[in-house]
């Protein structure tokens, strides 16, 4: 069975191909087309996605790239028709000048992910962040997930505990096992809290949990069906949430089941954020200086493992 991914750029082309690079060296034969959505137009990365060194080397894996037609970055995108539940009518009278402004009504296939989710004809997609490194054949053990329950929707590192405060109420392995730790989950305390019953959403809330996007493999026709069911994408950036976590609590309020069948081993099998710093932290400068992406770093690494010179910039 071959499986598609779905992979966003973002003026790092150094990274994310390093990061195809060492998924082709665990799973390559799992993997028939890549779908690369650059979000920086005018960097140069997309000359190098396409260039014939690129092409060939990845062969017989097809690289299919698309410039987006609006940079999204980590905005909300917002899309006419798709209206969340939230989006309700007192919603738009407040911002009843949305309908004449340029950043309503998006084009849906700029959410990351969401070109790949809508063209790939698998039944799987893996999606990525552009800074993982992979060490063994995850997608093996996640497909094998999908073989044992045909009925899950998603399976992938499940997390972001570090935003969430119904700790020590609630760990990955209670929910896999159905304990939740109130009966709003998942809705999640913005604050810390002594009890997990003191938990008052109208006091405030996030949305922590999710399977997290930069290594998970979907189930495409379900992840269609619960777009069009909630109006909601699972790429796209929501109120109180990170990518894909209220795309997560849409997906258990309509009952689609997910695993992580690795919980505390992902790092045998690879690491996201292994240059030190992870998720946007990872983009060019972010953090006044703290955290630099260093692409001479990533090309000398790519001729030291895998014996290409990386073609430059246009």
């Amino acid at each position: 069975m071959k499986i598609d991914v779905a992979i966003n750029s973002f003026k790092k082309p150094e990274s994310l191909i390093y990061t195809l690079m060492s998924l082709k060296k665990v799973a390559g034969d799992l993997i028939d087309t890549v779908y690369i959505n650059d979000d920086q137009s005018h960097n140069g990365a997309v000359e190098i996605y396409r260039s014939q060194e690129i092409q060939e080397y990845f062969k017989p894996w097809k690289i299919n790239v698309r410039e987006n037609t609006h940079n999204i970055g980590i905005k909300q995108a917002y899309i006419r028709g798709y209206y969340p539940e939230y989006m309700n009518w007192k919603f738009f009278l407040k911002r009843w000048w949305w309908f004449f402004s340029s950043e309503f009504g998006h084009n849906k296939e700029d959410i990351r992910y969401q070109y790949a989710i809508e063209h790939t004809d698998k039944k799987y997609l893996l999606t990525l962040h552009d800074d993982v490194k992979f060490f063994d054949n995850v997608v093996q053990v996640y497909l094998e997930e999908f073989i044992k329950n045909p009925d899950l929707l998603m399976v992938g590192d499940f997390g972001q505990c570090w935003r969430c405060h119904f700790s020590p109420f609630c760990d990955r392995n209670k929910l896999l096992e159905g304990q939740v730790p109130s009966p709003y989950w998942p809705l999640t305390p913005n604050e810390k809290i002594a009890k997990a019953e003191e938990f008052n959403p109208k006091k405030g809330y996030t949305y922590a949990c999710r399977i997290n996007e930069w290594c998970c493999l979907l189930n495409v026709e379900k992840a269609r069906e619960l777009t069009e069911k909630s109006r909601v994408f699972f790429g796209n950036m929501y109120p109180h949430s990170d990518t894909a976590a209220y795309w997560f609590v849409q997906g258990v309020k309509l009952g689609y089941k997910f695993t992580d069948p690795l919980l505390d081993k992902h790092y045998d099998y690879y690491r996201h954020g292994w240059q030190g710093f992870s998720g946007h932290s990872v983009w060019v400068n972010q953090g006044n200086g703290k955290s630099v992406y260093n692409p001479q770093e990533i090309r000398d690494l790519i001729y030291s493992e895998f014996g290409f010179k990386l073609p430059e910039k246009g």
